[in-house]
């Protein structure tokens, strides 16, 4: 059967979280305490929630639309999987921030494997050239004629194209990037910023890939292991929701912001239901155009911002949840499919990333599309995923279901910093109003990253919120890389 996200709710034993709402916000009578609303309750908005509700110097609510909590980073419960939305490993290359995750939920270390399928060859990820040059000798050759140009002639890094094609050349560029980017993000490769290729691709040029592998160091691109929590992701965002609320803070669900009112550059009130709550930070983890749908402000900058965002869009993905009676699927942790003629960019297998996430004897494969997840693109899906030998039969089969998101991966257009800068600029401005996590600032990011900008946020505010310090913080958040 196929169940959508629409009518996933109150008709399967799948709920995205444990965590119910228990009451509704309400002026605070605690007094002496610095008020934190903390909009969105995705990692990044509850780790912000986690940090401050250890300090007994504020009183902190955490705002959720959504009957579930994880964001981005969401799992839910299906028959006795613990799936996740979409696959998520911890892995980061930024100080202290895998250990203070740890301390929350007691991770389990992984080891990764994971393969790119191209041209009806699996490879390893990342592509190494010896297995290119041994698989494809013809494109081997072509890639290294590609590199010896591209000394002599470069283009300008203008674009996603020509910033990769002059680190990779147009052969390997051609293989492995343009269709992947092309599938994903639903236009030409040449109309997409440089900054995706600068956030997304790890590996800097050919030359540090071959460095990579005739030295073994490949930590800065390719993980050789990854962190899980043992019960799927879900389980981060439930532990951080029980600290929260372990610590005096409120965690409301199915509870929405209508107003943000801003007057001279100051937040008035926040207006969560009927009730108006005056905040001395607010701190925002939802999409900008949310954000500045709720902002009241009579100020120019304003509407130009809000103006702004309609240039700040987003891709959906849909999920298709495999599930199988076997204990494995694969031998990887998930494959990559960057060629346009499948319908699909990656599959991965959830039992890989934890066992305790999966019944014994069965395994659930989880296939990313941004396609329409109609019944033939599905049918052709698996007709694919055969070819590609991860089923054996669509036989074996026992059922699938569908989740769907709306607004997955941000959209890096050419020229798109500008219309960000103004939304954020105008965002900045505002005292006491923050705006963090993936969503909070149209950022291509991991967890990671997302906990790290809640920490940093979190400092910069109790160290007395020098402007220079938030200055360098945003610079650290727009130099967060992707590590695969």
């Amino acid at each position: 059967m196929v169940a959508k996200e629409s009518t996933v709710k109150n008709k399967m034993v799948a709920k995205e979280s444990t965590v119910k709402n228990k009451m509704v916000a309400k002026e605070s009578t605690v007094k002496n305490k610095k008020k934190v609303v903390i909009i969105g309750a995705g990692i990044a908005g509850l780790a912000a929630g986690y940090y401050f509700s250890q300090n007994p110097e504020y009183e902190v609510f955490v705002v959720e639309r959504q009957d579930y909590v994880g964001g981005l980073a969401r799992g839910f419960d299906y028959k006795g999987f613990h799936f996740d939305f979409g696959p998520h490993k911890i892995y980061t290359i930024l100080q202290g921030i895998l250990e203070e995750m740890d301390k929350v939920t007691p991770l389990l270390k992984v080891k990764k494997k994971n393969r790119i399928y191209l041209r009806n060859n699996y490879f390893e990820f990342p592509l190494k050239m010896s297995q290119i040059m041994t698989k494809m000798p013809v494109i081997a050759a072509r890639a290294m004629l590609d590199i010896a140009g591209k000394l002599i002639s470069r283009r300008p890094d203008d674009s996603y194209e020509n910033y990769l094609t002059n680190r990779f050349g147009r052969t390997l560029y051609n293989l492995s990037f343009k269709g992947y980017a092309e599938k994903v993000w639903n236009t030409e490769a040449g109309n997409l910023d440089r900054e995706l290729a600068i956030r997304r691709v790890a590996v800097s040029n050919i030359f540090q890939l071959i460095k990579g592998a005739v030295f073994g160091d490949s930590s800065k691109f390719s993980a050789q292991f990854f962190h899980y929590p043992p019960h799927g992701m879900k389980q981060i965002a439930e532990d951080l929701v029980k600290n929260i609320e372990k610590n005096g803070g409120q965690v409301l669900l199915e509870t929405e912001i209508s107003e943000i009112n801003v007057t001279d550059k100051k937040i008035n009130y926040v207006k969560i239901k009927k009730v108006k709550l005056k905040p001395d930070y607010v701190i925002s983890t939802i999409y900008l155009d949310y954000l500045l749908g709720i902002v009241k402000d009579n100020g120019s900058e304003y509407s130009r911002a809000r103006e702004a965002t309609l240039n700040l869009t987003y891709r959906p993905v849909s999920i298709i949840y495999i599930i199988l009676n076997k204990e494995r699927a694969m031998e990887d942790c998930w494959v990559f499919f960057p060629e346009k003629e499948f319908l699909f960019q990656r599959v991965s297998e959830q039992k890989a990333f934890s066992k305790l996430t999966c019944p014994p004897g069965k395994t659930g494969l989880m296939v990313e599309t941004t396609k329409e997840p109609t019944k033939e693109n599905i049918d052709l899906i698996f007709k694919q995923l055969e070819e590609a030998g991860i089923l054996k039969s669509r036989k074996e089969i026992q059922e699938y279901i569908v989740k769907t998101g709306p607004r997955v991966y941000p959209v890096y257009l050419r020229g798109f910093l500008e219309p960000l800068n103004a939304v954020l600029n105008y965002c900045d401005s505002i005292k006491g109003l923050y705006t963090i996590g993936r969503p909070g600032r149209f950022n291509y990011n991991n967890t990671d990253h997302s906990w790290d900008m809640a920490l940093r946020t979190y400092e910069h505010i109790i160290s007395g919120e020098n402007p220079e310090n938030w200055n360098k913080l945003k610079e650290r958040f727009d130099s967060y890389r992707i590590v695969d």
